[in-house]
């Protein structure tokens, strides 16, 4: 079984050790507040941080700095499934996500393509 709503969340670097993401911190935590239709047939699961993050990423083909406290972490690979740990994309949003494709809403900052997630037990 994946995870649900309220569980709680932690989401580190993926290919660089000290990604720039996340500044001088080994991860960053939240919950899980909701799931969002996803660019592909899975949703994208959307975490309120436990407190803000700066980062820089790219929204729509452009190189940002942005500030909030809501990721959006989308699935990374074919066939894969919500789990309690796995690889995700991340996307740096400034307001919550809104409940629409991401072609049809406001978009965050890209800023990890293999990052990885754990729900714990």
């Amino acid at each position: 079984m994946g995870p649900t709503v309220g569980d709680r969340i932690a989401v580190s670097g993926g290919y660089d050790f000290k990604p720039d993401w996340l500044g001088d911190r080994p991860e960053v935590t939240g919950s899980i507040a909701r799931w969002i239709p996803g660019q592909n047939t899975k949703p994208a699961c959307v975490v309120r941080l436990d407190a803000p993050l700066t980062a820089t990423g790219l929204v729509r083909g452009k190189r940002e700095s942005r500030s909030g406290q809501y990721l959006e972490l989308k699935l990374r690979y074919v066939g894969q499934e919500w789990e309690a740990s796995g690889t995700v994309h991340v996307e740096l949003c400034e307001n919550e996500p809104d409940d629409q494709s991401w072609a049809d809403r406001e978009v965050g900052a890209w800023v990890e393509s293999n990052a990885t997630y754990s729900v714990p037990a």
